[in-house]
């Protein structure tokens, strides 16, 4: 009776790590599909200092913590739910109030 027992937890324990393992969750990309995609409207055109725009994704907060930048001039051309949540949520980031 007890490795019957013990034979239905290690089962339930196994179905429920298949259930609720975590899932591939894809990088947002710019100009993507899904809902992580992020979307810049394209009236704006990219200031020289988003160049390359990859190095620029990753190291933009070192500007904003060196002062080069307040969050108020990203706003000028970014719309927080369409360009900047997806990624920072994506990273863990705090989400950028309007």
């Amino acid at each position: 009776m007890r490795k019957m027992a013990l034979l239905l937890v290690v089962m339930a324990a196994l179905v429920l790590t298949v259930i609720y393992y975590p899932r591939y969750v894809e990088k947002p990309v710019k100009d993507g599909d899904g809902p992580l995609a992020v979307y810049i409207s394209p009236r704006y055109t990219a200031p020289e200092f988003h160049s390359p725009l990859e190095w620029y994704q990753r190291y933009h907060k070192d500007a904003l913590n060196r002062g080069d930048l307040i969050q108020s001039d990203c706003l000028y051309c970014h719309e927080p739910e369409k360009s900047c949540n997806n990624c920072h949520a994506y990273v863990g980031a705090a989400a950028i109030q309007p």
